[in-house]
């Protein structure tokens, strides 16, 4: 009888430990999700419980314990709680575009909730997602940079946008952005690697906004 009850404890501690490797897996695949860890997706401040209705987004795409990187511009898109903002602007990603292991996008402090309608952008934030009147490719900050600089763009009305970094001699070193944007004000941070995810060297590179028929271009340094 002491057997079956010791294996019935260790059973449960086993489990309750998954649990908690999975909630904090599922918190670092959704832009700042650390913000609000697994509150994020579950109605109880401390995680587990009831999802909340983002966290019921979030499970209808993924299989019961399955890892899929379920982030992007479909579930960006959707306002979860039904408070007037989508998830994208709640969590500081718009387009959807992050992706696990990228820097958090945007200011986390400005970072709500996108399955608690109570929880807003406040004011301040909001106005930063005014729809720009004119297509913008900003200068890159910090320039020179090392290890990693930030290209801010601004398109007034939904188009294909590619972003694009390349060597002096023409080939291309990283793609930022490649898809359709809607409008608005966005940014990316290039970390110095190639698509290869190697470190490119020190020197003079090229960035190259597309978007629709407008093209833009300017120099940054990277310096070691």
């Amino acid at each position: 009888m002491k057997n079956l009850s010791r294996i019935f404890t260790a059973v449960i501690i086993f489990a309750s430990f998954s649990i908690l490797i999975s909630r904090g897996w599922r918190s670092s695949q959704i832009p700042n999700g650390t913000k609000f860890d697994c509150a994020t997706c579950h109605v109880s401040p401390g995680g587990g419980g009831p999802r909340n209705s983002f966290g019921k987004d979030v499970e209808s795409r993924v299989s019961p314990g399955g890892q899929q990187d379920f982030w992007g511009s479909s579930l960006a898109s959707l306002d979860s709680d039904g408070d007037g903002f989508s998830n994208g602007r709640e969590l500081g990603d718009q387009t959807g575009s992050w992706r696990p292991g990228q820097p958090n996008p945007g200011n986390i402090a400005n970072v709500s909730n996108p399955g608690d309608a109570s929880s807003k952008p406040s004011t301040t934030d909001v106005a930063n997602f005014e729809i720009p009147i004119e297509y913008k490719l900003l200068n890159n900050y910090p320039n020179p940079f090392n290890p990693a600089t930030t290209i801010a763009f601004e398109i007034p009305q939904s188009e294909n946008v590619t972003l694009k970094i390349y060597s002096m001699d023409g080939q291309l070193v990283k793609t930022l952005a490649d898809g359709n944007y809607p409008a608005g004000k966005f940014q990316k941070v290039w970390n110095g690697k190639n698509e290869a995810g190697n470190n490119v060297s020190s020197g003079i590179y090229l960035y190259r906004l597309t978007a629709g028929n407008f093209n833009s271009s300017a120099r940054m340094i990277l310096m070691k």
